[in-house]
């Protein structure tokens, strides 16, 4: 992807109640980038059309002129590079860089995975589902350890670590993997209370 200009707005592809796609949403308002949404129907996520752009039907998807990628820490990662003046991603070899890149990925696997698994088994397999809700709150536990009494992940100052991280375990609160409290239910409101992702929330509904 080159860099956006007026002429070069990406869209973004959504689904109705689908839970990533405002975490690409709230990286593009932070930046300050164009965009256009699409939200489609289920039907609409399912058809060849959207396959072309995501070989499994799903979203975010973000297109522009020279085609679509997907995965939402991804494409929160690219915002970043594609507007380096947002902060979103710290210089290419910083240590910041890579501790971005760490929390976000450390959220997306060791934070979400077991939180979708105690949704889909609490009925079916308690025991299971409890297990995993421990998985959560080890995962949530080292996030709160990271933060130390600051507003934020990495360098004083919001990334894409943090887009990424609460927006995960903002899920995880969801579908009741766990309670968040102390620190990190303070994070999680000060995050939801950023202009940016209410922009973000508001474009979603």
């Amino acid at each position: 992807m080159g860099a956006p200009t007026e002429e070069h707005t990406m869209r973004v592809y959504h689904r109705q109640r689908a839970g990533r796609p405002i975490r690409v949403v709230w990286a593009l308002e932070e930046a300050g980038a164009p965009y256009d949404l699409t939200i489609m129907t289920p039907e609409e996520g399912k058809a060849a059309e959207h396959r072309a752009r995501h070989p499994l039907g799903r979203v975010p998807v973000l297109e522009d002129e020279e085609g679509a990628v997907f995965e939402s820490s991804a494409l929160c990662l690219q915002i970043g590079d594609l507007h380096p003046e947002s902060g979103l991603v710290p210089a290419t070899g910083t240590r910041d860089r890579a501790l971005v890149y760490q929390w976000a990925f450390f959220a997306m696997t060791e934070v979400e995975p077991p939180a979708v698994e105690h949704y889909r088994l609490r009925e079916s397999a308690p025991e299971a589902a409890e297990a995993a809700s421990v998985r959560v709150a080890a995962g949530v536990a080292a996030l709160e350890s990271a933060l130390a009494g600051g507003d934020f992940l990495v360098g004083g100052r919001l990334t894409v670590a943090d887009i990424v991280a609460s927006e995960v375990v903002r899920i995880a609160s969801r579908v009741g993997a766990i309670a968040p409290e102390g620190a990190i239910a303070g994070y999680l409101a000060a995050m939801e209370a950023r202009p940016a992702r209410q922009r973000a929330a508001a474009a979603l509904a």
